[in-house]
């Protein structure tokens, strides 16, 4: 048991000292060549030489002192075995420390890391990156919404718009995700108010989400809730623009987009009886008109500006086919949807 206190002792007179590698490995060296092999002679060298790192803080010259003849006295404290658990709690408390300070000097990486890295709050709110204003923006300024709304925010909304409006979704949802990068987070309440955008009252002008008194005269200075319904309009009406409906009791459908080159014309025509569709347009420069459905694709080339057209056969209703208009010089194609009943 004396022997067992024996260790401890100098156990806890290790975890006192700072280590030093470089020391560390001459004094191996050397105790290993027979110099300064006194066992006893290294360990006050050592523990005079290398203390702990939270000793050296910069305290009262009473309170250091204290301290210094407690620690010698510690140390010159014999060990029975009623005091063991007196050293057990010593030394944990020891180790704490040892432990705190290595951490602190020598902070652990991740497997993946090679340096320490700071890393942004995971609390830091998502900042929605808006498309650029481009060719296709003149027509947004011209629709039927109460206040105006930034250029970024309608291309933004145009560029979602046309990636959903081919997809099968309910027109509420269609709604919801072409707006919902502009509002992280908020995809309940972007239903709710979808839901509300899509009433009859809000189709006829009425609604009571954004035409109320008070209302500000800019998206900018609106209510967030504000500004999602108002984005829900914006993207209800540019759905509405992309979207031809075509049936054998209302086989033509038309749509016009006014851009900076001019006036585009689109005009549908669905042959129930010879399962035939036909798009004809009026392009205001050269460009490329694309008709595709499931299984066929039919591609009209212009060189100016003109009409052009392209046809597909065998088509079925409820199926959505893809028109897709790309004028020369232009990165943004414009895409609209065909649906066929």
């Amino acid at each position: 048991m004396n022997r067992d206190a024996e260790a401890i002792k100098h156990l806890l007179a290790w975890l006192s000292q700072d280590p030093d590698p470089d020391t560390m490995m001459l004094s191996e060296m050397e105790t290993s060549d027979g110099v300064n092999s006194d066992p006893s002679s290294g360990l006050e060298e050592q523990s005079s030489s290398h203390l702990d790192p939270l000793d050296s803080e910069d305290i009262g010259p009473s309170f250091q002192s204290l301290r210094e003849s407690s620690y010698r006295s510690f140390e010159q404290t014999s060990f029975e075995l009623g005091d063991i658990p007196v050293v057990q709690d010593r030394f944990h408390a020891l180790l704490k420390r040892r432990l705190q300070t290595e951490i602190e000097q020598n902070p652990p990486l991740f497997p993946w890391e090679s340096e320490l890295t700071d890393y942004a709050p995971e609390t830091e709110p998502a900042i929605p990156a808006l498309a650029m204003a481009g060719f296709w923006e003149e027509q947004l300024k011209r629709l039927n919404v109460p206040v105006s709304m930034p250029e970024g925010v309608l291309a933004t909304i145009l560029e979602k718009c046309q990636t959903v409006a081919q997809s099968s979704l309910r027109e509420g949802a269609k709604l919801v995700k072409a707006v919902e990068e502009l509002f992280p987070g908020e995809g309940h309440t972007l239903n709710q108010l979808a839901g509300l955008v899509l009433t009859p009252p809000t189709r006829s002008g009425s609604s009571t989400l954004v035409n109320q008194p008070g209302l500000p005269g800019s998206y900018e200075a609106a209510t967030q809730p504000q500004q999602m319904a108002l984005s829900l309009l914006a993207a209800r009406e540019i759905m509405g623009l992309l979207t031809l409906h075509v049936s054998a009791d209302q086989p033509i459908a038309t749509r016009q987009w006014l851009t900076p080159a001019g006036a585009l014309t689109l005009s549908t025509e669905y042959q129930s009886e010879l399962g035939q569709l036909r798009v004809q347009g009026q392009v205001p420069n050269a460009g490329t008109l694309s008709l595709q459905g499931d299984s066929s694709q039919t591609i009209a080339q212009r060189g100016d500006h003109g009409r052009l057209g392209a046809e597909l056969f065998d088509v079925v209703p409820g199926q959505p086919y893809a028109l897709t208009l790309t004028l020369t010089g232009l990165d943004q194609p414009l895409s609209f949807v065909i649906q066929l009943s």
